[in-house]
């Protein structure tokens, strides 16, 4: 047997271990699954060692699934979810038993912001999310509300680097989660002085960043032990999911764009310089690849939005199923129109305050108008992330557009991507594995097995490319002033409400 990757993929539901081979196959994949906590409005919680035991039972159960694996696996990298924030002791011990990953809003900026422009802070650090999502600012709530534990934080981590930690002993970071933090200048590649004096957060409680590829350590015994591996396995410092899913979607060069469709959807698109933009706000994460940047626009809830709506018409039903109830409903819903910032809305969308809206009704509106609207409007959605982001990157039109993810897997819903986008669509066999490809391309490219990240391409096999009908193009070209009128409603609608107290 040749050399082989362990991946982790540290989601927001689950992880995702799956072992892979230097010729770009995915072996074995499981997911072990750990809960989310909402103790308050706006809070959103985790257990780390939740993901400790959910590391170590997926990476038993790939390992138990090929012959000779345990003896192969030449190195570990991870994927992690973004913006969290692990509060850890001198010791490397945990401060909290909890800790908030990153659709927490719980950050404080309002008085940050009144001693350096938020404008030039994003432009700095591309952070164009929420800035209350951001770490930085999470922690000056943590150190507010909790001094006796902020007494003790000696470290504030990301996600994979706290495994990291319990893999190796080691305190490390990469660019690519740094550059999530809130404090990191995308131009410099490290800490800023300036946002860091600002939210006074100490540049000591962040680790130095170092290349994804780079090899942290090696297996301690015990950390072997409960991973069923040698000791003497290399853990490389992994990557924010952000970087890894672009890298196993192809994002190794300028100018590689592709769509993530789940749950929420983005598109993204790999270059050298950041893409920023103060009024649309693409938000930035240095990328896995050294040299490069991943820049995306996205809608919150896309996949949501369908479950949603499933849970309201046939509770328990296939989404599958529900999706193809659209059949019955025409181009254009019947009139019905579905704005899908259910979750509110990013910048380009009108903001956070924005909620999804409903428009065009009649009484012989029915459910597969209904069902086609969602898809129609998420689509819609998509389209205007799409038109701005190859706008502000200066990329063409005509590309073909990777995609991936759950929602890549209806016909009827890529149909109807296709035609709004006025894109070719392409469907590969890696899929919802990108983000663990990118993981594993990690270990090979830093154990010397690959030459470079260009390998990566190697492992997509094509499925299925969808055509734009032009038909259909046509169609949807006269809808668009339609769903940006109802977009643009809802977001008048939400400016309207009284403003939320800004923590």
């Amino acid at each position: 047997m040749g050399p082989l990757a362990l991946a982790l993929d540290l989601g927001t539901g689950g992880c995702k271990a799956s072992l892979w081979s230097a010729d770009g196959r995915s072996l074995s994949e499981t997911v072990v699954t750990y809960a989310t906590s909402h103790p308050a409005p706006g809070r959103a919680e985790q257990r780390p060692e939740d993901w400790w035991d959910a590391v170590t039972a997926a990476t038993r159960t790939v390992l138990a699934e090929v012959p000779g694996a345990r003896d192969a696996v030449i190195g570990i990298a991870l994927s992690g979810q973004s913006l969290g924030v692990v509060q850890v002791d001198a010791r490397g011990g945990l401060v909290s038993q909890t800790t908030p990953i990153w659709s927490d809003t719980r950050g404080r900026s309002a008085d940050v912001f009144e001693r350096i422009d938020e404008d030039a802070w994003y432009l700095r650090t591309g952070n164009g999310f929420g800035p209350a999502l951001y770490p930085v600012f999470k922690a000056r709530t943590m150190q507010r509300e909790e001094p006796e534990k902020w007494s003790r934080t000696r470290w504030l981590l990301g996600s994979k680097d706290w495994i990291t930690l319990r893999l190796t002993g080691e305190i490390a970071t990469d660019h690519s989660m740094a550059s999530g933090t809130g404090a990191y200048d995308l131009t410099t590649g490290t800490y800023d002085d300036e946002v860091l004096d600002a939210t006074g957060i100490d540049r000591s409680l962040f680790a130095a960043p170092r290349e994804a590829a780079e090899v942290v350590g090696t297996l301690r015994p015990q950390a072997a032990e409960a991973l069923g591996l040698p000791a003497e396995v290399a853990v490389h410092a992994g990557a924010v999911d952000n970087a890894a899913m672009a890298l196993g979607s192809r994002g190794t060069r300028e100018g590689r764009l592709y769509a993530a469709l789940g749950s929420s959807s983005w598109m993204t698109v790999t270059s050298r310089a950041p893409v920023v933009d103060v009024v649309t706000r693409p938000y930035v994460f240095r990328h896995a690849v050294p040299g490069l940047h991943v820049s995306a626009l996205s809608t919150f809830s896309s996949g949501t939005t369908l479950t949603w709506l499933r849970d309201l018409l046939s509770p328990g039903s296939d989404i599958g199923e529900l999706i193809d109830t659209a059949e019955g409903s025409p181009r254009g819903a019947r009139g019905a129109v579905l704005v899908p910032t259910l979750a509110g809305g990013t910048p380009l969308e009108g903001g956070s305050e924005v909620r999804g809206a409903l428009t065009g009704l009649e009484l012989g509106t029915g459910t597969a108008d209904l069902v086609r609207a969602c898809l129609e409007g998420v689509a819609f959605a998509l389209d205007r992330s799409l038109r701005h982001i190859r706008a502000l990157s200066g990329l063409p039109g005509d590309a073909d557009l990777l995609v991936s993810g759950g929602g890549s897997r209806s016909p009827l819903w890529n149909r109807i991507y296709a035609d709004v986008l006025g894109t070719p669509l392409l469907r590969t066999s890696v899929d919802q594995q990108a983000a663990t490809l990118g993981a594993a391309a990690l270990v090979f490219v830093g154990s010397g097995t690959w030459n470079s990240f260009d390998a990566v391409d190697d492992a997509h096999e094509e499925l299925e490319r969808i055509v734009p009908d032009p038909a259909g193009v046509a169609a949807y070209d006269a809808l668009r002033e339609r769903f940006a009128a109802a977009s643009d409603a809802a977001a008048l609608f939400a400016r309207t409400l009284p403003a939320k107290e800004t923590p």
